[in-house]
């Protein structure tokens, strides 16, 4: 049994509907409890879709409200369909499931995908959430049997935290490579021509969920002092929440400010085919998060051999490894001078396109089954 507050299409998003779909593909009866519908049909497949009391929608009153609400309704389904494990998409699930799991003695995997409070402290929120925060990924993780991370900076902190305080088992499985189709060299006409960009421009590409903690404000503020006239700037994505779409506001405007209306281009959230179409029409893929657990999106961008920069942080150098790659989100400079250089030399951009083909290679293996795997090896045991 899992559970999901609710589903916003991105990484974390692909990476759950994976998960559900591994261990349906063993034949394993799946129970999700969810506030959304999740569209997923297959006769072992029983999403129980809950709904708020008292017309509570959205806030802190609908978070609290199911903080306390799914650990019981969690407990009612697990004894009820006499659940054999429990698999948290997160610590703040396997906090919601450890009254389940402690009430019906069963084992519990949890799956850590980044620092859940970081949202929080982008947003500024009051001092006292972040530290609630805490406080609730500690308990999920001493609750937890067996913990599988994504990326080895948390996988080492997560040892610090609880290693000596309890006997778990903490695993890491980093992202792959999802199969991306081969497109027709004509897409890559039909993409520029669409977005108004000229054959013979450079064009750079971010995408994920636009909030401020992908930093894109930087990479915004880096382009006209890469003094390159014919570069342009798409940016796939959209936000999440009232903060995001903000932030998103205040990027249109700094690109106006800057007179970069016609370079800096907003698609909005994309659909996969679309998105993989974009990467193989541009020339650079460029990520510059403060924060990350391991993007999908820069596996997706390798995938379709797009050349790949990303922040010196954990998750990401996990990913592309070599400093030619690799560089700090908040110095603008370096990030400028790191791109003008790969276009304006040829035999830099070869060597950084080789660079990420043997990165590459690491990631390309069949997620699905190793998860799967280690989940079942879990009910066994």
């Amino acid at each position: 049994m899992t559970a999901m507050y609710t589903l916003r299409e991105g990484g974390a998003y692909d990476r759950f509907i994976m998960m559900e779909e591994a261990f349906l593909e063993r034949n394993c009866e799946v129970h999700c409890l969810s506030l959304t519908p999740i569209q997923i049909k297959h006769p072992y497949y029983h999403n129980h879709v809950t709904s708020f009391p008292f017309g509570i929608k959205g806030g802190w009153v609908a978070r609290l409200t199911v903080l306390f609400l799914f650990p019981l309704y969690s407990l009612l389904i697990g004894w009820r369909e006499k659940i054999d494990l429990f698999v948290a998409f997160g610590s703040l699930y396997a906090f919601m499931l450890a009254i389940p799991k402690w009430m019906l003695k069963r084992p519990m995997v949890t799956l850590i995908r980044g620092d859940f409070a970081f949202g929080l402290k982008m947003q500024k929120s009051s001092k006292y959430f972040p530290l609630f925060n805490k406080f609730i990924e500690y308990l999920g993780l001493i609750f937890s049997d067996h913990i599988i991370t994504n990326n080895t900076a948390i996988q080492n902190q997560i040892i610090r935290i609880i290693g000596r305080r309890k006997q778990v088992e903490i695993e890491l499985l980093m992202n792959n490579i999802p199969s991306i189709p081969h497109f027709k060299p004509e897409d890559v006409l039909q993409t520029r021509a669409q977005f108004e960009i000229p054959l013979d421009s450079k064009v750079l590409v971010t995408a994920g969920v636009i909030n401020k903690g992908k930093n894109i404000e930087i990479l915004i503020k880096c382009l006209p002092k890469i003094e390159i006239n014919n570069l342009f700037l798409l940016i796939i994505g959209d936000g999440s929440t009232k903060a995001d779409f903000r932030y998103q506001d205040y990027l249109k405007k700094l690109t106006d400010s800057l007179d970069l209306g016609k370079r800096v281009i907003f698609t909005g959230w994309l659909k996969k085919e679309e998105l993989w179409k974009i990467f193989q029409s541009a020339d650079l893929f460029v990520l510059l998060s403060i924060s990350e657990g391991m993007p999908n999106v820069i596996l997706e961008a390798l995938g379709v051999d797009l050349p790949c920069l990303g922040s010196n942080i954990p998750g990401v150098n996990d990913i592309l490894q070599y400093e030619e790659l690799l560089f700090d989100p908040l110095d603008e400079e370096a990030i400028v001078q790191k791109i003008r250089q790969i276009f304006s030399s040829s035999v830099l951009f070869e060597k950084i396109k080789i660079l990420c083909q043997e990165r590459k290679k690491v990631f390309i293996f069949d997620w699905k089954e190793k998860v799967s795997q280690i989940v079942v090896r879990q009910i066994r045991s």
